[in-house]
């Protein structure tokens, strides 16, 4: 449930009349009941599950999967009307194939078994307890019984439990990184105002659920609960986008279809061819039907297509990528666009003090994040000792509420503010012991930090010394000093030394530092301990910090790399303009020439039309909310870009769903994120996307080698099957041995020949179009001229003349070992589409080489005396095997001798001077002759 106004933007006294509450009293108990009925329970509703049976049975739902269940059953009709052999010899074919469909089906269900639960990620980051008002006293309750209506208290670590607008604050500042994209911890205000129309980021009367408090209290109205607050409606947005198919996945899918086209209009015609020849039975028919379809369907491809992806996942997770969705691998590897989110993405969602200015000086802080490493050196070199530093540091301990805690597994996080937090390293930094310090003054007074009054006051005492320190905004600081720190001692703060500080001030926000000032004032000896710091006047400037959230490193490396491959870094983040555009221009996302930066008002204010006519210069969309980060990632797709979108907040759940690819950060992000992702980055390090491009990259080669090979292999299968049943004289191949031929023998070296890592150009190449085949017109050449000579040499086996034999049998089973020989060896020449095999380099392929020796021992097992029956086969002697191993070899010398006149054409088209354009390795692309 939901207020029915705006609630951020109306005094809280207006909201509380709309809802019908007493904000000083909260509800009573009969009331919250009551609308705890109506409204129902304060969490994401659950997320809709699919049967299992339903799911299962979707895997058997392509046209190609029906085809070979009815093969099934017709193989196994036509096993119940034969009298002879045993029940293995009848059924065998049918057994096969029935084996088959249940594999792929179950290589299917296994990975939609993964369902998504980002919903379920999005409700475990509901509070479990709150605290709030009802009838004039306040309890403890379970957050979900929360209603519309009930006043809330919160203070420094709580987790914000419902969407509510502020009746109270103190000194509040709630960390929404995770929701907004802000690096910092956000002031919040009861009396700010707030405009209407202002973004999620800047609505500083409002608490949102799953956002903390990391300094102050308050008291606030809850305005709504459950799928009605923000976090409720990116779960209703990541749940809404719907998966797309990769392209990898529909040109599967087209192949799929083009394959059952040919194989019903091919078994039409036999059995058409059956019908009007004499001498053919109705079961003989069907089986030489069922015969052609197996040959023709490409029965090992999904197998192997997945076990690939599988090899290439365990590549990935050794680089620092899960990856959660197979698919995704080489969808990755054809990206176009990355969009990518700055806060803990691109930088490291660590506050750090990069520079301080004292006395003249500027002093450089080396070190990135909470850690201890780092140092203070002056630029260009030279002594850093200088009493107003030391001063500078000793105000930013004591007037600071956060520590440093080390984690078991030895990183440094902050407790509390991660401004504070950064403050309290570059201390330890300059060699001081921030919790030692403390522990020698005694703090006798403190005015915290409100966005009003933009400082923060402490009394510290040491012994009979009362020094007040104040640190904060420098344009609220700088009017109330009159005496500036220098290394000789204070003195007065004249106009040009105010003019200096405004310049240096300037000069570190103009390069994306939040700046922070410090004072003292030191005439406080003899004072009461118990005095309040209320007089902030008359106070010695100390100096400036700049600070910012640093990039991580190697990120500006990794852009780099992705532009050579020509691949857009785009960042989409929810910080100001003006330090988003610094971080990109330091990591070369941004270049002031040829690129834009676009806020999300400005974004909000441009139609669809107007956005697609801009989307290809912005290099930086800053302060958009997490619905406008879904529209970027759409407009880039329908511009045609393939795009994967990297992120770690909740905000950015719904983008990462909608795009083709979605990253998540493993170490940093949330669970929301890697829930809706397909593939998180263990590291948390957008470097580690380079890898993961060339994985994907050499991924889609390797298909693109054995699709070429298992089609190729398959179009001589399916010619052979096809003449032997228009010759209607030789005995055809049983289905059985089609599908030994295409699983077993074919099966391990096409699995081979998706083992081949990436090779070292992949990352030169541009991306491949989204609309190009998997294999080209070249390729589709190389098929058919594979797939005749394969034919020709397999029906040379059926040959009285050409291949004395003996009995049919016997010449079935030389031709059925020609085609389980023969692609072993053609394999090794699917390596590369236009290098020579014995140009290969390396020119041993292990995994082929164990693959090729493994299906030989295979395929030698049919011949065993106890098998026969069940295969249909006869013994064969040498004289057999010689030929077996002739008609083999004659396919790889074919396809070299086309390899070698395609060379040499495209020597003769090359420009003078330069060789043919070739890629003579083993890592080349489609694997056409």
């Amino acid at each position: 449930m939901t207020a029915p106004i705006a609630s951020h933007a109306t005094a809280t006294a207006e909201v509380a009349s709309s809802i019908g509450v007493d904000p000083g009293a909260g509800l009573s108990a009969d009331e919250a009941a009551k609308r705890l009925r109506t409204e129902g329970p304060n969490r994401l509703p659950d997320p809709p599950r699919r049967n299992p049976i339903l799911r299962f049975l979707a895997q058997l739902s392509s046209p190609i999967v029906l085809t070979l269940v009815a093969g099934g059953a017709i193989a196994a009709f036509v096993g119940a009307r034969a009298t002879e052999g045993g029940a293995l010899t009848r059924f065998g074919d049918a057994i096969a194939i029935a084996l088959i469909v249940l594999l792929n089906a179950v290589l299917g269900f296994v990975q939609e078994a993964k369902a998504e639960s980002a919903i379920a990620a999005l409700r475990a980051m509901q509070a479990p307890r709150a605290r709030v008002m009802r009838a004039g006293n306040v309890t403890v309750i379970a957050a979900e019984n929360l209603v519309v209506g009930d006043v809330i208290e919160l203070e420094a670590g709580d987790a914000v439990p419902a969407d509510a607008r502020l009746v109270e604050s103190a000194a509040l500042r709630i960390d929404e990184s995770t929701l907004t994209g802000e690096s910092k911890a956000v002031a919040k205000e009861a009396a700010a105002q707030v405009a209407e129309e202002a973004i999620l980021a800047e609505r500083t009367t409002m608490l949102y659920t799953g956002t903390t408090v990391v300094a102050g209290t308050a008291r606030a109205l809850v305005i709504a609960t459950g799928a009605g607050t923000e976090l409720g409606k990116i779960g209703g947005m990541v749940g809404a986008v719907k998966p797309e198919q990769t392209p990898l996945e529909r040109h599967l899918g087209d192949f799929g279809k083009r394959i059952l086209w040919a194989c019903l209009a091919v078994t039409g015609l036999l059995i058409g061819l059956g019908l009007v020849r004499a001498g053919h039975t109705w079961s003989g028919i069907l089986l030489e039907a069922v015969s052609f379809a197996v040959a023709i369907i490409p029965e090992g491809l999904p197998a192997v297509t997945t076990m690939t992806l599988a090899v290439g996942v365990q590549r990935m997770a050794r680089r620092g990528a899960v990856v959660r969705r197979l698919a995704a691998v080489e969808t990755l590897g054809s990206a176009t666009v990355i969009c990518t989110d700055k806060t803990g993405t691109l930088t490291q969602n660590e506050m750090t003090v990069r520079e301080i200015a004292v006395d003249g000086k500027r002093i450089e802080v080396t070190g990135n994040g909470y850690g201890k490493e780092g140092a203070l050196a002056a630029f260009g070199g030279g002594p850093v000792e200088n009493p107003g530093l030391q001063a500078l540091l000793l105000t930013a301990v004591l007037c600071n509420e956060a520590h440093l805690e080390t984690a078991p597994d030895g990183r440094v996080r902050p407790i509390g503010d991660p401004t504070e937090a950064a403050l309290l390293t570059v201390a330890q930094k300059a060699g001081l012991d921030p919790e030692a310090v403390r522990q020698r003054y005694q703090i006798t007074g403190k005015v915290p930090f409100d966005a009003a009054r933009k400082r923060m006051s402490v009394l510290a005492t040491e012994g009979a010394d009362t020094v007040l320190h104040v640190k904060g905004s420098p344009d609220a600081l700088l009017p109330r000093c009159t005496r500036l720190a220098t290394k000789d001692g204070d003195v007065a703060l004249t106009d040009v030394l105010r003019e200096g500080i405004e310049s240096e001030n300037r000069r570190l926000a103009d390069g994306a530092l939040r700046v922070l000032a410090f004072a003292q004032r030191r005439s406080l000896a003899g004072q009461p301990k118990s005095a309040a710091p209320g007089d902030e006047s008359d106070l010695t400037f100390l100096g400036l910090t700049g600070m910012m959230d640093p990039p991580r490193d190697g990120v500006r490396e990794a852009v780099e790399a992705c532009a050579r491959a020509g691949v857009r870094t785009i960042m989409i983040t929810g910080d100001h303009k003006a330090t988003a555009t610094a971080i990109a221009r330091a990591i070369g996302i941004f270049d002031d020439a040829d690129a834009e930066a676009m806020t999300g008002e400005e974004l909000a204010s441009l139609d669809d039309a107007a956005l697609a006519a801009r989307i290809r210069r912005v290099r930086v969309f800053a302060r958009v909310a997490p619905e406008q980060k879904l529209r970027i990632v759409s407009a880039l797709k329908k511009a045609g870009d393939i795009v994967a979108m990297t992120g770690d907040g909740v905000n950015d759940a719904p983008a990462l769903r909608e795009a083709h690819i979605g990253v998540a950060m493993g170490r940093g992000g949330t669970e929301v994120a890697r829930q809706a992702a397909d593939i998180v980055l263990t590291d948390d390090n957008f470097a580690t996307l380079v890898d993961a491009i060339r994985e994907g990259r050499a991924i889609y080669r390797n298909i693109q080698k054995f699709v070429f090979f298992l089609l190729s292999s398959n179009a001589g299968l399916a010619l052979t099957v096809f003449a032997v049943a228009l010759t209607g004289t030789w005995l055809p191949l049983s289905p059985l041995m089609i599908l030994w031929i295409n699983l077993v023998t074919n099966g391990l070296p096409a699995l081979a020949l998706g083992l081949d890592p990436p090779g070292a150009d992949q990352m030169t190449e541009l991306p491949r179009p989204a609309s190009e085949p998997l294999l080209g017109r070249r390729d589709l050449l190389g098929i058919a001229l594979v797939g005749a000579v394969v034919a020709i040499t397999s029906l040379f086996a059926y040959s009285e003349k050409l291949c004395p034999a003996g009995s049919a049998e016997r010449h079935r089973t030389v031709a059925f070992f020609v085609l389980s020989v023969g692609p072993l060896l053609h394999a090794w020449s699917c390596r590369s589409p236009t290098a020579s095999i014995f140009a290969m380099r390396p020119a041993w392929s292990l995994p082929l080489g164990i693959a090729t020796l493994l299906s030989l021992a295979v395929q030698a097992v049919v011949l065993l005396p106890a098998l026969r029956p069940v295969f249909r086969t006869e013994s064969l002697d040498v004289h057999h095997g010689l030929i077996v191993l002739g008609c083999s070899v004659a396919v790889v010398v074919v396809v070299e001798l086309a390899k070698l006149i395609d060379r040499r054409r495209a020597l003769g088209r090359a420009p003078p001077g330069e060789g043919p354009r070739v890629v003579a390795d083993a890592a080349a692309p489609a694997a056409g002759a």
